[in-house]
Formats: structure tokens, C-alpha cells, sequence
């Protein structure tokens, strides 16, 4: 059996973060292709994000108890094929029924990805050093999102949009190529029935946490580029630069707030930290909506959310780790994106419902800071600095 490098390691899960989401990044970028090509609505493409984001959500408590039981590198694999699927089945699908299917399909190693690969943390990295390997993996999600922003439209333009997808699966399959030889044997406890013992309330903490930040940031990312357009203005490409904004942003947190929170903050203190930096982006476009400040504040509202709430999950992965026994990190991670996913599925349509009802964006703005809030008061319960100091 061979071991990772802790390079090698990065690199692959987070290819495989990034396999197990692309799906939803081609429904994002080719979002007119689709409308023309089929014949649907925009809500009709927001549906697939719906679809995809409750399967993986309602799938993943069963997939971290699949991930404990045969091991960490074969769940791996398994997440990097499915994304194989998936992602094909996107760019071959004949009909938007097909497409709501595939999108249904991704939410499987959406809803794996995360127990597996930390899983994979876990057996290869040992507490107290996996602050940048799990920042390096969580930030696959975004470096698939970029690179798809600036890479698919340039294919598309070359070729075609269906050709244009297939191409990426060139991340999945370099995924599986860095598995090769690894093998992690399934250690068996006689002494502990892993299946049946409870999971650390820090870890439930940490879900009550995740579904907060799910709802609000799903909120203030998916609508700050159209109130940025509606309500302040702004042309469409600037709107559109503000999702560029947040995701460099969004990469380099991810990056450095798990490396600096198992070091010098500790976890509770650190998810505090980054909702209090994303209640205060909602504080900003609040004002900015009434009038009291100027639309500018939007790019460094934009900076706030990629640096706190866009990078929670970096840290509450990372201490989901450093919480669980080693044979129930798939299972706590499972409860945690459960709590995550659901919010992120339902954050934004109740958004765009607000607005829709009450032709503003304030009480969204309003909701969203509220929900940052409580959760900068939920991470009080959750331990500063995880089993090196408070176990």
C-alpha cells in the first residue's frame, strides 16, 4: 500500500470535491444554453440546484455510515465514478427530464464527497496537521467553479457546450489516477459497535451551525448579483464580478482559516469569527439597500462573505475530524452536511420568495444577518480547539 504526500493528498480530494459539484456549475455558467436548448424557464434551471442540493443533503448521514463501514479510499473512488456519471449524463442529456435526473444523480457524491474525503484525512494525516490539507480540499469546490467560469464558455465558443462538459472530465479521472495503489485496510473493532454509539453533541453543534450558515449564505450569494443589478444599479458584468469577488476570496479563506484555526484560534472561536464577518456583509447591503451608503460597500460586503460564511465549511469539516473517533468521522460528517445541505437547498428560494412578495430586499438582507448572527452564539457551544486541548 502506498502512502499520500500531503501534496498528493490535497490535490486529490480536492479533485474529487470538485467532480462530486461540477454538475452545478454547468447548470450555472450554460444556464441560457439550457433555457434555449429545452425550452425551460430560469426557475426551471434553479430546480437543478434544488434537486441536487437535497439528495446530496438527505443522502449524506447514509453515506458516512457507508464510509465508515468499507473504508475511506473505496468511498473515494466510488465518489470520483459517480461524478464520472454524473457530469456525462449532463453533457448527453437528450431532455430536461434527462437533465433533472442527472442533477438528481449528482446529488449522491455531492452528499459523499465531504465523509470520504475526510475520511481519507483522517487515515493519513495525523491531528493537529490537517488544517491545510482540508483547507486545500474544501477549496476544490472553488477552483472547479473558476476554472468552469472561465474555461467552459472559451470551449463552447470553440466547439459546442455539450463537448465543452466533457472535457472536465479530466478532473474526475485524474482523481482516480492519484487513487491508484492506495488501499486502506477496514480496521475491526470487536470491542465498540461503531454504529450504535452517539455522536459528539460538538459535532450536532457544528450541524445546528452549518444549517444556519446554509440558509443565510445561500441567501446573500445567489442574490447579490441581481440586487447589485436591480437595486443598485449596477451593469450586468460588474454585478457578475462580484461572484468573482467572492470566490477568490472564498479561496484563499478556505485555504488559511483551518490552518490558523487549529494552530492559535481553536474551532469555536474561529466559526464565530466568520459569522460575525458575514453578519456584517448583511449589515452592509441592508444600508446600501435604504440608501445609507453608497453601492460600493458591495465589493467589500463581497470580501466578507467569500473570507467568513463562504469558508465555514473548511473549518467545520476540520473540526468534525479533530471531534469524532476515527471510525465515525463519515458519520459525523453526514450529520453535519445534513444540517448544511438542507439549508443551502432552501435559502435562496425563500429569498427570491421575499423579494418576489415584498418587492424588497431588505427582510431577506435582515433574515440573513439574524441567522449569522445566532450562529456566531451557537459557536459558543461548540469547543475552542478540538482534541488538542478540550478533549
Amino acid at each position: 500500500m502506498r502512502s499520500f504526500s500531503r501534496a498528493g493528498l490535497g490535490a486529490v480530494t480536492a479533485a474529487t470535491m470538485a467532480s462530486a459539484t461540477f454538475p452545478l456549475i454547468v447548470a450555472s455558467v450554460f444556464a441560457a444554453e439550457l433555457i434555449d436548448q429545452f425550452g425551460i424557464a430560469r426557475s426551471q434551471v434553479g430546480l437543478l440546484v434544488t434537486a441536487t442540493s437535497l439528495v446530496g443533503a438527505l443522502a449524506s448521514p447514509l453515506f458516512g455510515r457507508v464510509t465508515d463501514r468499507i473504508g475511506a479510499v473505496a468511498a473515494t473512488r466510488n465518489v470520483l465514478a459517480l461524478g464520472m456519471v454524473t457530469l456525462t449524463a449532463f453533457a448527453l442529456a437528450p431532455s430536461y427530464g434527462f437533465l433533472v435526473l442527472a442533477a438528481l444523480a449528482t446529488g449522491l457524491p455531492n452528499g459523499w464527497s465531504n465523509p470520504a474525503t475526510n475520511s481519507l484525512i483522517v487515515g493519513n494525516v495525523p491531528a493537529g496537521s490537517r488544517g491545510i490539507v482540508t483547507g486545500v480540499k474544501q477549496s476544490g469546490v472553488q477552483f472547479g467553479t473558476l476554472l468552469g467560469g472561465l474555461l467552459l464558455p472559451v470551449f463552447a465558443s470553440l466547439w459546442d457546450w455539450r463537448l465543452a462538459v466533457l472535457i472536465f472530465l479530466v478532473m474526475p479521472m485524474a482523481g482516480l489516477a492519484g487513487m491508484r495503489g492506495r488501499s486502506n485496510p477496514i480496521e475491526h473493532d470487536a470491542r465498540t459497535d461503531w454504529a450504535h454509539v452517539a455522536i459528539p453533541t460538538a459535532v450536532k453543534w457544528i450541524a445546528v451551525y452549518g444549517s444556519l450558515s446554509g440558509l443565510a449564505t445561500s441567501a446573500l450569494f445567489w442574490f447579490l448579483p441581481l440586487f447589485a443589478e436591480e437595486n443598485q444599479r449596477w451593469s450586468p458584468q460588474a454585478a457578475g464580478s462580484l461572484v468573482a469577488v467572492v470566490g477568490v476570496s472564498g479561496i484563499a479563506a478556505r485555504i488559511l482559516w483551518p490552518a490558523a484555526s487549529e494552530r492559535r484560534i481553536g474551532h469555536g472561536r474561529t466559526l464565530r469569527i466568520l459569522a460575525v464577518m458575514s453578519t456584517v456583509t448583511a449589515v452592509l447591503l441592508v444600508l446600501a439597500a435604504l440608501g445609507v451608503l453608497e453601492s460600493w460597500v458591495l465589493i467589500p460586503a463581497a470580501v466578507l462573505l467569500g473570507g467568513g460564511a463562504i469558508a465555514w465549511n473548511s473549518v467545520g469539516m476540520l473540526a468534525v475530524m479533530d471531534f469524532s473517533p476515527p471510525r465515525m468521522v463519515g458519520k459525523g460528517t453526514g450529520v453535519v452536511l445534513l444540517g448544511f445541505l438542507l439549508g443551502l437547498a432552501l435559502g435562496a428560494p425563500l429569498m427570491g420568495l421575499s423579494v418576489d412578495t415584498l418587492g424588497t430586499y431588505v427582510p431577506g438582507w435582515l433574515a440573513s444577518g439574524a441567522l449569522l448572527a445566532v450562529g456566531a452564539v451557537i459557536a459558543g457551544k461548540i469547543p475552542g480547539s478540538g482534541t488538542l486541548a478540550d478533549s
